[in-house]
């Protein structure tokens, strides 16, 4: 080992023609090991995380950041595709990563398979109030079970982006943004352009794009679950949300919607983006849609304003959502993982990551220079969104998975006019209830020994000592 190593530091301290100079050079290489400052006699963690592109690049310096800030302990990050099974997989096999970063929405999930460490302890040895720290509607999110599970690294929020050139004034009198759904309907009925049996123009599509199809509800004031043991998908409020989305390809026609929709592709990062191309006057989307727009359509002139919802008092009403980081059960390093979390989620890390994503800082108190600095010009209108009381979570459900491929299927029949609304909603209904019985059920079973396990991590955390 030693002279393997003395080998490849002499390819660096090669003879000089100052003999001294040599010498010392050799002497350094005996005395140090080539290197004083190597990583080697750090402890390493391993950190998945499910970006790409400008968002691995954005977490990529905040882990650079803190790799230069001690030299106790060295990240390395690495880009995984389909985290949330692999997480559960890399568990069974006995080897997770240390670290992880996930999607909010799968935190009652992996609590239930019990994949996740509780972090209570570690936060309050930090110092740590969840309450106060961070914005109300992602610190909830990271809750379970009487747990904190993880915390927030990002924020987002959705809301009604429309094309100023194209839908940028009040016509007929109606409320420019549109406030209610029966405004934007209005709008819809003046605005889409047709010619023959081809699509133009749309104003809206509930089907672009198709990324949350459960969404459409929390816009009529509903719920697809009482949040404790009973599917809800049959209310008259989640009846009536998916009659609207229906009334959208039955005033257009299905085979035309798919066809102006298939005719720019499938794509979203692109100029051939229907909103982009502005093709589309309007859509639901995220506080990311600056970043796209200046890449992809730098011309286009767009506003921003709440999703228009049934009756005016549900105006403002938003689906927020939130990358969270945790440790796995099973991390060989569960203490610096934390120490690297409280680093990532603390005001610099949180700030360096948000303001190179463009996104919402999900803490609740921001330096001047991070609002200053941020470069997405509508932030401060998205940060109003996750921060009302009308802010609403995917549904904190265990059975997450199964949900959201039922509720793609409820929309895809619905949208394409193969059952009506009420009876499509019914079938899900009974299926996803099944399913949840069967996992109450289970989880009755486990539960009691679970958190006495949970509770003995947090106490040996809260008192500073290693868990392992």
């Amino acid at each position: 080992m030693l002279a393997g190593k003395t080998l490849r530091c002499l390819n660096f301290f090669r003879p000089s023609k100052d003999l001294s100079i040599f010498l010392l050079s050799m002497a350094l290489v005996f005395l140090t090991g080539c290197n004083p400052s190597t990583n080697e006699d750090r402890v390493h963690l391993t950190y998945w995380e499910k970006w790409t592109g400008f968002e691995f690049e954005a977490m990529q310096k905040v882990v650079d950041q803190f790799n230069e800030t001690q030299d106790d302990i060295f990240v390395d990050l690495l880009s995984t595709s389909q985290i949330e099974r692999k997480i559960i997989v890399s568990i069974a096999g006995g080897n997770p990563p240390d670290v992880a970063g996930i999607f909010s929405e799968f935190v009652p999930v992996l609590v239930q398979m019990n994949a996740l460490y509780p972090l209570d302890g570690y936060l309050e040895q930090a110092g740590i109030d969840g309450e106060k720290d961070f914005i109300n509607s992602y610190w909830k999110v990271c809750n379970y079970e009487g747990y904190t599970w993880a915390l927030p690294t990002t924020g987002a929020a959705l809301a009604f982006h429309y094309n100023k050139k194209t839908f940028g004034e009040s016509i007929n009198g109606l409320s420019f943004p549109p406030k209610t759904l029966d405004e934007l309907d209005a709008y819809a009925e003046i605005l889409d352009a047709t010619d023959h049996d081809r699509i133009v123009n749309a104003t809206f599509l509930p089907s672009e794009p198709d990324w949350w199809p459960f969404v459409w509800p929390l816009f009529f004031g509903g719920e697809l679950w009482n949040g404790k043991d009973k599917i809800t998908l049959t209310s008259d409020k989640v009846v009536k949300a998916y009659e609207w989305v229906a009334s959208y390809s039955e005033r257009l026609g299905v085979e035309r919607v798919q066809a102006f929709r298939g005719g720019f592709g499938d794509l979203f990062a692109s100029p051939q983006n229907l909103f982009l191309s502005g093709k589309l006057c309007s859509e639901l989307q995220g506080n990311w849609m600056q970043t796209f727009v200046e890449k992809y359509a730098p011309d286009l002139e767009y506003g921003v304003a709440p999703m228009p919802t049934d009756t005016e008092d549900l105006y403002g009403t938003s689906l927020v959502e939130c990358d969270i980081i945790f440790i796995p059960k099973g991390s060989k390093h569960p203490d610096e993982a934390f120490e690297f979390i409280q680093y990532v989620t603390g005001q610099d890390g949180i700030e360096a990551f948000t303001t190179g994503l463009r996104s919402i800082n999900p803490r609740n108190v921001r330096s001047e220079e991070f609002i200053q600095n941020h470069p997405n010009d509508n932030m401060e209108f998205f940060d109003s969104l996750a921060m009302s009381d009308k802010a609403r979570a995917n549904p904190r459900i265990p059975l997450w998975y199964e949900m959201l491929d039922e509720m793609k299927a409820v929309f895809d029949k619905i949208w394409l006019h193969k059952g009506e609304p009420y009876e499509v909603l019914k079938e899900a209904e009974e299926r996803l209830q099944e399913r949840l019985d069967r996992d109450l059920r289970t989880w009755d079973r486990v539960k009691d020994v679970r958190k006495v396990e949970w509770d003995e991590f947090v106490e040996t955390t809260r008192q500073g000592a290693h868990p392992l």
